[in-house]
């Protein structure tokens, strides 16, 4: 009776453990920047071309974003804080940075370039 008590609690632990380094390893691949971490993502040129308070989100002619390996483009970007909307309009260069959030590219960083 012991081995049968011996061989149930081997294979929970065999089985139990690819799964649980698969719940690990998927948590390490969602990992969020902290706002500290966020002074650290560099700064991309770029031009708004488009606002769209109604979907949060803002175009952006920019330069190559070296934390994700994107080279220079134009692309729409969720804006991190809607008041971020009302504050630049199409024209303006602006210089931001931008972060993974809840799965999504999003602005966490938008300011004016300097002149």
């Amino acid at each position: 009776m012991q081995y049968l008590q011996i061989i149930v609690i081997l294979t929970t632990l065999i089985v139990g453990l690819p799964l649980t380094s698969m719940a690990a390893a998927s948590d390490a691949t969602e990992m969020q920047t902290t706002p500290a971490d966020q002074a650290a993502l560099p700064m991309v040129s770029g031009e708004i071309l488009k606002v769209e308070p109604g979907t949060g989100k803002i175009t952006l002619k920019h330069e190559q974003i070296p934390n994700f390996g994107m080279p220079a483009m134009t692309m729409p970007y969720k804006a991190g804080d809607p008041a971020m909307l009302e504050q630049f309009k199409p024209g303006d260069k602006v210089r931001f940075a931008i972060d993974k959030v809840e799965g999504t590219l999003t602005i966490v960083s938008l300011e004016l370039a300097s002149q």
